[in-house]
């Protein structure tokens, strides 16, 4: 039996947090809220979750920073990570893509179309691979 895959969500409002970790749980995975970019950035590091979706505008650290904490480390650097914001400019979302994110969605979204996003980034994320190369002038 396949054990349950554990999602790290980051985010600061209760009311999103618990609508995503709700649709979540019900598909049948595990789930941590982090209220702030600091706990989030712990809760990767400590748990290694299978994907962590974050939201960029966040106490303590934003998102950005955390985005990139996790892709430069060896320890982390292959969880995926998708990015849930409210910040939908075209330089924001290279700039999101630029600190290591592998999807990003805008707010509002659709419940559905963000699960079927976990699961592709976690089809793609079972087969292994090397931790990409990041210069320091892309981080």
């Amino acid at each position: 039996m396949e054990r349950q895959k554990l999602i790290v969500i980051a985010e600061d409002e209760p009311d999103a947090a618990n609508l995503v970790e709700f649709r979540l749980q019900r598909s049948g995975f595990r789930t941590i809220v982090a209220s702030d970019g600091l706990t989030a950035l712990n809760e990767v590091f400590e748990h290694k979750p299978d994907l962590l979706i974050l939201d960029l505008m966040l106490p303590q650290m934003h998102g950005f920073e955390v985005c990139r904490l996790i892709k430069t480390s060896p320890v982390t650097c292959r969880i995926p990570i998708l990015v849930l914001t409210a910040l939908a400019t075209p330089e924001d979302k290279l700039r999101g893509f630029g600190r290591g994110a592998d999807d990003y969605m805008t707010k509002p979204f659709v419940m559905s179309e963000l699960v079927a996003r976990v699961y592709a980034l976690l089809r793609r994320s079972a087969t292994p691979a090397s931790c990409p190369e990041r210069s320091a002038a892309s981080c």
